[in-house]
């Protein structure tokens, strides 16, 4: 942080601000007392630098230099302070920033709009209303579902991450510290996500004879079949990065038809192209009748949608928030998926990916304590365990990674369910970062386990 970044606290009358405060320690005690405890873990991570970086390469306010695998929890697409997008920002500075999108049209939201309703797979009409998050994107999506089909029960899996407010923590069940205490704010017939490496039935992925969705059959028949949708994540993302089997999905997408119901597909951390389609679900060969987004779509800005048929309310005012598709955030989020599409991503994350998997299953072959390594695309992640024979969870060798990586290997990254590490890069990523981080990886896992 320079002079004039300084000067700007100042400015803002924050006079302590200054370089002898800069030490991560200082901002993570002060930030402790100022901010409620949500998911910081600050036994592992400082406290970043928000006036450095670039691509995947961050700071933390001692200067410390990372390679970044989170991707901001997979919403940079290109990473931080990434040049053509500050050169398009900087030609829209003048654009108003609000106009209430739920109340009056303005033309970028339309066009946003009309661009998402394009590339959504299938030739089903779609409407699309916007908001500021993914866990109201999936909101959206289930009172669209429920108004429609004047039902208020869901199908949702276990793991699964579908957000931490209302109706979407409904859904939810990742970790039980997400949900104690809260009520259930809908009925909820729950099933296991197909996960081949610890198939709850004992089934081995090539003679699988799909019990998972017989699972589903049969609660839909105890617990009540009057479904208004499955929600299904195509790649359980906070659950611990599981790949489900095509035919699995394409099983509970025919039970839910059987029964009457929608079919959803929470696309907020494994959609906008990150997997080299523009949504998760069409690697599974499946259609859904509604898709939530989120994440990368903003550009970095809060925005998501909720993508439905048409009309996906029954009447007006049926739902509705202040913030939607800013005329902004609509032009950046339009950039934002003609630079995919210009630049080749969807091809070359496919590429890349197919590439970081490799690198993750030959550190599977060196290590006892990998057991698996999965993904598609930049949704990737490998799962530790004690040893291969008996698969049980480590979550603390893997906890013992992480801190090692951030601490010694400088690689900022994240676990995602209990045991398992993810890695959801930015886009812009090369080759070279992609060994560069297994390298510090093998290296971490060296470590902890000599």
């Amino acid at each position: 942080m320079d002079d004039r970044q300084f000067g700007i606290f100042k400015d803002l009358g924050f006079d302590d601000v200054t370089s002898e405060t800069m030490t991560n320690d200082y901002w993570k005690a002060r930030a402790a007392e100022a901010l409620a405890l949500t998911t910081q873990d600050r036994e592992v991570y400082g406290c970043l630098d928000h006036t450095k970086g670039e691509g995947l390469t961050i700071y933390d306010v001692e200067g410390t230099e990372y390679l970044d695998m989170t991707g901001g929890v997979a919403v940079r697409a290109f990473g931080v302070r990434y040049k053509p997008q500050l050169e398009f920002e900087s030609k829209i500075n003048d654009v108003i920033r609000e106009l209430p999108g739920m109340d009056f049209d303005a033309i970028p939201q339309t066009l946003l709009a009309e661009k998402l309703a394009s590339i959504v797979p299938g030739d089903q009409k779609r409407r699309v209303v916007f908001t500021t998050s993914g866990g109201r994107a999936v909101e959206g999506c289930m009172k669209s579902a429920m108004d429609l089909s004047g039902k208020h029960r869901f199908v949702a899996f276990r793991p699964a991450f579908h957000g931490r407010t209302g109706y979407a923590l409904s859904l939810t069940a990742s970790n039980s510290k997400h949900k104690t205490g809260f009520p259930q704010g809908v009925d909820v017939v729950r099933v296991f996500y197909p996960y081949c490496y610890r198939c709850p039935y004992g089934q081995e992925e090539e003679s699988c004879n799909l019990e998972c969705v017989e699972a589903l059959r049969q609660a839909l028949e105890v617990e009540g079949n009057d479904i208004a949708a499955t929600v299904m994540e195509p790649i359980c993302g906070e659950g611990g990065i599981i790949v489900p089997p095509s035919k699995a999905v394409q099983g509970m997408y025919k039970v839910t038809k059987e029964f009457g119901g929608y079919f959803m597909s929470d696309e907020v951390q494994a959609g906008m192209g990150r997997t080299g389609k523009w949504f998760a679900i069409e690697n599974h060969g499946v259609v859904p009748d509604y898709i939530s987004m989120a994440k990368a779509l903003g550009g970095g800005y809060p925005l998501g949608a909720s993508i439905g048929p048409a009309p996906m309310f029954t009447g007006p005012s049926r739902h509705s928030e202040t913030f939607s598709a800013e005329p902004r955030m609509s032009l950046i989020s339009l950039w934002v998926l003609k630079h995919i599409e210009d630049g080749g991503f969807l091809r070359k994350n496919a590429e890349h990916g197919a590439h970081l998997l490799k690198r993750l299953k030959e550190l599977v072959e060196k290590h006892e304590v990998a057991g698996d390594a999965r993904g598609i695309g930049f949704m990737a992640g490998i799962e530790f365990v004690k040893d291969k024979k008996s698969k049980a969870r480590a979550p603390k060798i893997r906890d013992q990674i992480v801190k090692h990586l951030v601490a010694k290997e400088r690689l900022w990254i994240l676990g995602a369910g209990p045991n398992a590490i993810r890695f959801t890069p930015s886009y812009v990523i090369t080759t070279e970062q992609i060994d560069d981080a297994i390298d510090r990886l093998d290296r971490a896992i060296k470590a902890v386990t000599a």
